[in-house]
């Protein structure tokens, strides 16, 4: 068990305050993308468009820099929505890229998304650029900072704090020091110290300047396909919060990839919100960025952290009395970095308002299927939605904006207390992780159809159970004995076995024939498809079932199980891409 445990801690992401939004694909092992929740602030950094500069914003630029273009590249869609490469950010990232920890690599690294050095030029030019400086102070300290909790959303958020030339702090840490309590203010001087002299030792500037037709060319790709839509949704935004923002910023990452992040800043009243959107694959060299990518609708879910999460925060005490809530879902979010009640509720609300957003613009299909497939883990956001259609948008002479209706959600979460008995009633989703547990302890037994390429991922699966230290059996699913079925199994199944006439009583996804049936949300899907699921043995309610249904031999062409360890269940078309649904 001690090395299973530490061979699965060393893929598990750093537990910071934040969401994860993303849907597994079957090119990849690694847990996949996220989407992170954010922190306010109120004091506003130097940012970079209509705020303009600090007066002795120049002061301790190299001076090899001096006359250099120390302007953002940025598209301006209307005087408040700006898309920008923002230098900061880009410096961050750039320094982790350079230092490449193990959380980097196999959470948010180009690589994911498929890029590499020759189809993506510019992660060849970082690291040519910088390549005598990876032992630079900046660079050293990047795994003392991933520990540290500077990971996911607050890598932007941190960059943020600098000084838009010369990269020098900007602004104190109290914002971030909200959500994450823990941090060494001490060590973010000091990280922000490194920064500025890695920025100025390297003539950064130079390099930024060097790539500013490649900053245009992202932004003008990422603005023909998504122009008008990011419009609407900065008008849905405000119409839906009653909350009018001086300026909405999006910020394309260039080496961050499969990964969202939402961030606002107050300052005396005004409210500046940003979203952070890493790139789903590389094209002639640029990469590309969605606004709904890998199971969210990923603009509006970032850009709405900025009004839910200080709306909880606000009235949090009328939500604390249900805390337990949290308890029957615990082990699933917290491998999803949402460690708490209070992100359960961001997450929760947060996603509800993208399937009120799918309905009004006319996908109410993807709508349906999105509130089913979010009710796994987040199991009472049907009863916010409900509340948002029902009360909250036909009541808006009382509800003024989002902030005045957080009393009537208390309510909506107090009545799920009452009925579930604080959570007590609820059954917890399994996972791949509750498999691993039990087959650590009693062992598992790795059955497959009969079949070349089914053979190969029973195999591949075997191994891998093996490789962690778990005692397993392999074998045809034919030569199964009774007690066999009893225990925890591994199954790699076409959709004609018989034995899925028993596994359906439990499973989420039930197959027969051609036919998947998803109960989260009621959808059928036909043709060729794959699942995978975790679910309660039904010869055997202690043990745990992680099946697999191909619709035929090729849906197993790819050879392996997705090894996330908080997957639920997944439905992926059989030539691989983004999931149908995922939980």
């Amino acid at each position: 068990m001690r090395k299973l445990l530490a061979l699965m801690l060393m893929g598990l992401v750093i537990l910071v305050s934040g969401c994860l939004g993303s849907a597994p694909t079957t090119s990849s092992t690694h847990q996949p993308s996220t989407s992170t929740t954010y922190s306010q602030s109120q004091s506003l950094p130097n940012v970079t468009h209509s705020q303009g500069f600090p007066e002795n914003s120049s002061k301790n630029v190299s001076q090899s820099s001096q006359g250099i273009n120390f302007t953002p590249v940025e598209v301006n869609l209307s005087p408040r929505v700006h898309l920008e490469i923002d230098p900061r950010v880009e410096l961050i990232q750039i320094i982790y890229f350079i230092a490449n920890p193990k959380w980097y690599q196999e959470r948010v690294s180009p690589y994911l998304a498929g890029a590499t050095p020759y189809n993506y030029p510019y992660m060849k030019d970082v690291a040519e650029y910088f390549e005598n400086y990876t032992n630079a102070t900046a660079v050293k300290m990047i795994p003392i900072m991933v520990k540290e909790g500077i990971a996911y959303d607050a890598i932007p958020e941190f960059a943020l704090h600098l000084n838009p030339v010369n990269f020098s702090k900007a602004m104190n840490w109290s914002d971030m020091l909200q959500y994450r309590p823990w941090l060494n203010t001490t060590l973010l001087d000091k990280f922000a110290r490194a920064v500025a002299q890695f920025a100025n030792e390297t003539d950064f500037w130079k390099f930024y300047n060097e790539h500013r037709a490649f900053y245009n060319e992202t932004l003008r790709r990422f603005e023909e396909g998504n122009g008008k839509t990011i419009l609407n949704v900065t008008r849905f935004e405000e119409s839906f919060f009653g909350e009018k923002a001086s300026s909405w910023t999006i910020v394309p990452l260039t080496l961050i990839s499969r990964h969202g992040f939402g961030f606002y800043i107050n300052r005396k009243g005004d409210k500046y919100v940003y979203a952070f959107l890493g790139f789903s694959n590389v094209k002639d060299g640029i990469p590309i960025v969605y606004l709904s990518e890998y199971g969210i609708t990923f603009l509006v879910h970032e850009f709405a952290h900025s009004f839910v999460n200080p709306a909880v925060n606000e009235y949090y005490s009328l939500f604390q009395p249900y805390e337990s809530l949290y308890d029957p879902v615990r082990e699933k979010l917290s491998m999803m970095a949402y460690t708490n009640f209070k992100i359960m509720l961001y997450e929760t609300f947060v996603r509800a308002v993208e399937v009120y957003y799918l309905n009004i613009t006319g996908n109410k299909d993807d709508a349906k299927r999105k509130l089913g497939m979010y009710s796994v883990p987040f199991y009472f956001i049907k009863d916010v939605y409900n509340a948002y259609v029902n009360d909250y948008m036909k009541h808006r002479d009382v509800y003024k904006n989002y902030t005045d209706f957080m009393p009537e959600l208390a309510k909506v979460v107090g009545k799920v207390y009452n009925e579930t008995d604080g959570g007590k009633k609820v059954k917890p989703p399994m996972t791949v992780y509750d498999f691993l547990k039990r087959a650590n302890s009693t062992g598992a037994i790795v059955a497959y159809s009969s079949g070349g390429y089914s053979r190969r991922v029973a195999e591949n699966e075997y191994h891998w159970l093996l490789s962690l230290g778990i005692n397993a059996t392999l074998k045809p699913v034919s030569n199964l004995t009774e007690k066999e079925l009893k225990g925890n199994l591994m199954l790699v199944l076409y959709s004609n076995s018989s034995l899925l006439k028993e596994l359906n009583r439990n499973a989420l996804v039930t197959v027969n024939g051609n036919k998947f049936y998803s109960r989260p949300s009621g959808e059928t899907y036909t043709g060729g498809l794959k699942v995978f699921e975790v679910f309660r043995n039904p010869w055997n309610e202690s043990a745990v079932v992680y099946l697999a249904v191909g619709s035929g031999r090729w849906p197993f062409y790819n050879g392996y199980f997705p090894r996330i360890y908080y997957l639920t269940y997944v439905i992926i078309p059989d030539w691989g891409g983004d999931a149908f649904e995922w939980a």
